[in-house]
């Protein structure tokens, strides 16, 4: 299970003040070395029967390795997620059926049986991971993000904050940690996610065009 709020950060100085924290309320700040890049891709049916299904299937490039990832969404309120969420670790193939065996790879070919999958949102990701620990405890997993979705020939920069609950943690933990946030940084509750966001520029509304972005100034493009 993954519980997580999301939040835009549209101001590029509150980001950065972001990455400098040390301390949120009685939970030390701890970083994690170096910056991840992250190449997303969230792969669908032809028909979408997966997203129709309130789940994603996602495949995670980290450069030395690949994750792949099916997830279901349960719930979202006020910026806060809750899924379900089954990840592998990947060889070459993006078809589940090319997946180790697992229960990511049994969900998923359950859901998807032989239909082909094609890719339908891509996401580059530049990712600061933070850790909220208390009494050697950690609470929470902290992800400051910057990047692109690309869909349909559209893109959209983003920078965002997300925070998730770890396993085994309390759910007033999370609640905690968000209410010490929104009281010190002027965060936005972000309702969609990123695939949902790359799925509105694949089908845009009626009058849509151009390069949306989020925020006041552009998250950098990454290669």
């Amino acid at each position: 299970m993954e519980i997580e709020a999301k939040f835009r950060v549209e101001q590029r100085a509150i980001f950065a003040d972001l990455l400098r924290l040390t301390a949120l309320g009685t939970c030390a700040l701890v970083p994690t070395p170096g910056i991840e890049y992250q190449h997303n891709t969230y792969f669908d049916t032809a028909d979408r029967r997966l997203t129709a299904q309130h789940y994603s299937l996602r495949v995670r490039d980290l450069g030395i390795r690949r994750v792949g990832a099916l997830k279901r969404s349960l719930a979202k309120q006020a910026g806060i997620h809750t899924r379900e969420e089954w990840e592998v670790e990947l060889g070459p193939g993006d078809h589940p059926r090319d997946w180790p065996a697992s229960p990511a790879r049994s969900r998923a070919l359950a859901l998807l049986g032989d239909a082909p999958i094609a890719p339908l949102v891509r996401i580059q990701t530049r990712r600061q991971y933070m850790y909220a620990i208390r009494d050697a405890t950690v609470i929470a997993e902290l992800s400051l993000d910057e990047g692109v979705i690309a869909a349909g020939g559209r893109s959209q920069s983003f920078r965002e904050l997300e925070v998730e609950l770890l396993d085994g943690q309390p759910r007033a933990e999370l609640d905690e940690l968000v209410r010490e946030l929104r009281e010190r940084y002027p965060l936005i509750p972000e309702q969609q996610g990123k695939k949902s966001r790359g799925l509105a520029l694949l089908d845009p509304a009626p009058g849509a065009a151009g390069r949306p972005h989020t925020g006041r100034d552009h998250a950098p493009a990454l290669g």
